[in-house]
């Protein structure tokens, strides 16, 4: 069913702002998360739907490296576990194990100038599919609901591949984020006219691809980047506007914002360490195979602090 959507994973920052968790390791997604780590958590969200074809945009070999170590699957070990009677140790093991027809490929961010980047290496190793882009910070949690987010926003596009599709949630400030106003994204507005601040997953169609594709080998060959960038360096919300001013809108792509329920779904933010620590504390008291006790034993500490 999602044969052609790319699932692209933007995994190439320093992860600086959650020191010192992500210090000395090759990116914050291996960071733990309740009983696996971040990137278990979006790429177990992927597969759970049905999505096979994965990217994940790095900085350099080290990490493909570390990402392949960690990915990999390794029956010896789980099997020691099972045999031990360690049942529940071995599956949490086997829950960071991939199929083996998931095609998961790697491309490096070499000279990393913003987020359209990102889309534009990653959809040279996959030309013609749609994309859909997550930012491992925005994780979110859909055990209330009947299907992960990320399916949500990929079936939706599905049913209008003209739409750029942004997660949208509704939030006091959203002077960090981006909004929607008139078919374009204005990136972390001064004076904003909307409340809907968007996140990811975003899904791309692939003629924004293409467009954004483009405008990646133009800026390496030139060395020049184009003018006007809201942040000073090339964001995804630039490529999406350009590809509209040039001739996408009249072509009748358009912009729009998935709506996120939050009766049935929680935006986690990790993308930093006050965050982090945040969502970590809340992942093992709500999803981890050990919630139960972990409540208890929290129980135990608060009643000790009184």
């Amino acid at each position: 069913m999602y044969e052609n959507i790319e699932f692209i994973v933007a995994c190439a920052g320093k992860s600086t702002r959650n020191f010192p968790h992500s210090k000395g390791i090759a990116h914050k997604c291996l960071m733990p998360f309740g009983d696996i780590r971040l990137i278990d958590c979006v790429l177990q969200d992927v597969v759970r739907m049905g999505g096979r074809h994965i990217t994940l945009v790095v900085s350099d070999q080290v990490t493909i490296d570390a990402f392949k170590e960690a990915l990999k699957t390794d029956l010896k070990t789980e099997e020691k576990l099972r045999k031990g009677g360690r049942e529940r140790i071995a599956d949490v093991l086997r829950a960071t194990f991939l199929p083996e027809d998931i095609d998961l490929k790697y491309v490096i961010q070499e000279t990393p100038i913003g987020t359209a980047q990102v889309l534009g290496l990653a959809h040279r190793l996959s030309p013609d599919r749609h994309a859909v882009l997550i930012f491992p910070d925005d994780l979110i949690d859909s055990t209330k609901a009947p299907v992960p987010f990320v399916k949500k926003i990929t079936d939706s596009f599905l049913q209008n591949t003209k739409q750029i599709l942004l997660t949208g949630i509704v939030k006091e400030d959203v002077s960090n984020n981006s909004i929607l106003v008139n078919n374009r994204l204005i990136e972390k507005p001064k004076n904003p006219t909307s409340n809907i601040a968007g996140y990811s997953p975003y899904a791309f169609p692939k003629e924004c691809l293409d467009s954004i594709e483009r405008q990646t080998t133009e800026i390496e060959k030139t060395g020049k980047m184009p003018e006007g960038l809201a942040l000073g360096e090339w964001v995804y919300t630039d490529g999406i506007n350009a590809f509209l001013d040039n001739g996408g809108e009249e072509a009748g792509f358009f912009a729009k914002m998935e709506i996120l329920d939050p009766e049935k779904y929680e935006m986690m933010d990790t993308g930093s360490l006050p965050l982090y620590e945040k969502a970590l504390i809340r992942e093992l008291l709500t999803r981890s195979f050990f919630a139960d006790e972990n409540r208890e034993y929290v129980k135990k500490i608060l009643r000790d602090m009184e």
